[in-house]
């Protein structure tokens, strides 16, 4: 286990360095940079180059990128180029309702996905697994932004149930419990959102997989010696049919992180997926790095999760060899 686990990072380690330059590459073909985004009209080119010189942005962009790998080894992220606050103290303040909010969708897509696939794979053509094969049509064919925009416009435009966007009432002193109910209220629709998105692409498979384990031989044959229905569900047919299960829930979170700006710009919700579209849109090249380098940490430490849980779910898998 641990020699493959150490080869997977050093596999990552060299992956995560062609995303980043690859990534650094494309911001810097993009026309324009953060000096022209903020400039002041009155400013003379001299001012503006001394300006870009100050910043390092008139360097080659291989220059620039060594220049931001030889920060990041040092833990630093640098500095943002729209208000000159350090982009760690920015990503720590995003992370937070970043987290909240991902993280809750996703334990309700896990407990979703599982139990209403498990469900529809033991009762096929039930009530349940018609409904659950319409959630499905509904989350994959319904934009994430079409569907917030619904239910901002039914829940709380038209009847008034939850806030139209935000993390919290600014304008309420809040405190303890009070704190808690309201920022959980706020929680409600762009949790919806991303719930429904997210539970359709994985129920289906949890279905498929399900159902295929169970017209295997070695569930006939627990039949045949008399082992009850639950036990050949879930001891046998769940665990057996959750390898590609495991495999996309172990690339969703990363895939949720970076999903959710959509979600998180709609519901103008403070998090990291709303700091990559403002720094995006103000050419903030560092801040943009930082939260693509996170992300791709996510994937590949996402991938790594997925390929040690094969083999505790399957002990044939072997992952040495």
């Amino acid at each position: 286990m641990l020699p493959f686990i150490a080869r997977r990072g050093l596999q990552g380690a060299v992956l995560l360095i062609i995303v980043s330059f690859i990534s650094f590459a494309v911001m810097n073909l993009a026309p324009g940079n953060a000096m022209q985004t903020f400039i002041n009209p009155r400013m003379s080119p001299q001012e503006i180059s001394r300006a870009e010189t100050a910043l390092g942005i008139d360097k080659p962009v291989p220059l620039q990128y060594l220049s931001w790998v030889s920060n990041l080894a040092q833990g630093n992220f640098g500095y943002s180029v729209r208000n000159g606050e350090s982009v760690t103290a920015l990503l720590k303040q995003r992370a937070g309702p970043t987290l909240l909010l991902t993280l809750t969708s996703f334990v309700l897509i896990v407990v979703l996905a599982l139990g209403i696939g498990i469900y529809s794979a033991a009762r096929p053509y039930s009530i349940i697994d018609y409904l659950s094969t319409m959630l499905v049509f509904a989350g994959i064919s319904i934009p994430s932004f079409f569907f917030g925009l619904s239910l901002i416009y039914l829940f709380s435009v038209q009847l008034g149930w939850f806030p139209t966007s935000g993390f919290e009432n600014y304008s309420a002193d809040h405190q303890g419990w009070a704190l808690l109910f309201d920022r959980l209220w706020h929680m409600v629709l762009p949790v919806c959102v991303l719930t429904l998105t997210g539970t359709a692409s994985i129920l289906r498979h949890v279905r498929s997989s399900v159902s295929e384990a169970l017209r295997q031989d070695y569930v006939r044959t627990a039949r045949s010696k008399g082992v009850g229905e639950v036990s050949i569900l879930f001891k046998h047919a769940l665990r057996n049919g959750l390898i590609p299960v495991v495999t996309l829930l172990g690339l969703s979170l990363p895939a949720f992180f970076a999903g959710s700006v959509i979600t998180e710009t709609i519901f103008a919700w403070p998090g990291m997926g709303r700091l990559l579209v403002d720094s995006v849109f103000a050419r903030d090249y560092p801040v943009s790095m930082a939260i693509n380098t996170i992300t791709a940490v996510l994937v590949i430490v996402g991938s790594l999760v997925a390929d040690v849980l094969y083999g505790l779910i399957d002990p044939r898998v072997r992952l040495e060899s």
